[in-house]
């Protein structure tokens, strides 16, 4: 394993998340809108009472839920980016040097949640750390890199 690679701090980590942010609510819109149509038995009016939720908040969730972990594990495994991560140049790699796996990526993606509700502040770990790592790369033995 190379380890001439440069570490990324959380500017660009911050900013290739951004642009993964809005590339993942465009798969929910249409996987929201898709759901709609099939729960609403394939019509596409919606109900007349606007009280009435069009979706039950657990499908909701589960949608938000398994679309973000797939939308971001299926990048990872499959090609050590997303397309945010693309766009900055940043790859992610298993420490053991093999690619990503689903239990390391399922580990990194509950970590980014933790990460996202405090507002990023675990990020400056990586200022403090001597391998200049973040928390979601301890947890799941990844490290991202610039090529």
């Amino acid at each position: 394993m190379n380890t001439q690679y440069k570490n990324v701090y959380p500017f660009k980590r911050i900013v290739a998340s951004i642009y993964d942010s809005l590339l993942l609510l465009s798969v929910i819109f249409v996987l929201g809108y898709l759901s709609v149509f099939i729960l609403n038995g394939f019509n596409w009016e919606l109900p007349a009472d606007p009280s009435q939720p069009i979706l039950p908040g657990w499908y909701a969730v589960f949608l938000i839920s398994f679309s973000s972990w797939g939308f971001f594990s299926f990048f990872w495994i499959r090609g050590n980016k997303t397309l945010g991560m693309a766009v900055w140049n940043i790859e992610i790699y298993s420490i053991t040097g093999n690619k990503v796996t689903p239990l390391q990526a399922l580990k990194r993606f509950c970590c980014n949640i933790i990460i996202v509700m405090a507002l990023g502040i675990p990020l400056l770990q990586i200022y403090f750390t001597k391998e200049k790592i973040a928390l979601n790369d301890i947890v799941s033995g990844t490290r991202l890199r610039i090529n």
